[in-house]
């Protein structure tokens, strides 16, 4: 999964990309995926820029619970690839795991008491210094985490039997024998003339034959 961000070096915010300067209501994963992220940081929120010498250059980004500051991450990387050296559009990547005991755990997995959460709102941040410089951080941004579907180890479904036959061989049948569908009951009424009055008279004798015959 690649996931491209945007980071308004003016703002601090993650934008909708260069020149779009509308910030980013939330950042949409899966549990137990591997995202890969790559970050562009923009100038006046248009021009993508470096943000310091790759030698000395320290990124990473971090997810915890919303509003828990104090807490372990659930997902976090410092491990990141470097744009090459005269890139026009230089950007930064890295490898974003989300399969972790501490994101199974806020998703109640494995819990034997709780149910397993459909998804969880957590809170992000990227934060980067160059060398023994002071940090510089993004603002806080929204993180959600949809629990995943398919996990390996649910085995295939099994087919019922007898099939379920399909939609165009079911018919309705009396007790004297005769095969009664809709289509057979109205096949003389034509929709695109016939008056409600007309209408009316076709569905009620559709309804008292059907009632005739202990269908309805």
């Amino acid at each position: 999964m690649g996931v491209k961000l945007h980071v308004d070096l003016e703002t601090l915010q993650l934008i909708q990309g260069p020149g779009q300067r509308s910030a980013v209501s939330s950042l949409r994963f899966k549990r137990g995926d591997a995202a890969r992220l790559q970050v562009v940081f923009l100038e006046n929120g248009i021009t993508p820029v470096t943000i310091g010498d790759s030698g000395t250059l320290e990124i990473q980004i971090g997810i915890k619970p919303r509003n828990q500051f104090d807490r372990s991450y659930l997902a976090h990387t410092a491990d990141w690839s470097m744009p090459s050296e005269g890139d026009d559009t230089p950007a930064y990547e890295c490898a974003l795991g989300f399969n972790t005991l501490q994101l199974n755990s806020a998703l109640n997995i494995g819990s034997p008491t709780a149910e397993e959460l459909p998804e969880i709102t957590l809170m992000g941040e990227i934060t980067w210094r160059e060398g023994a410089g002071e940090p510089t951080s993004t603002r806080t941004f929204l993180v959600v985490v949809e629990n995943d579907v398919n996990r390996g180890d649910e085995g295939v479904p099994t087919d019922s039997d007898p099939a379920y036959p399909a939609p165009g061989t079911i018919v309705l049948k009396s007790d004297e024998g005769f095969t009664v569908t809709l289509r057979n009951t109205l096949k003389s009424f034509d929709p695109n003339t016939a008056t409600i009055d007309q209408f009316m008279d076709a569905f009620a004798t559709l309804i008292d034959t059907l009632k005739d015959k202990e269908i309805l």
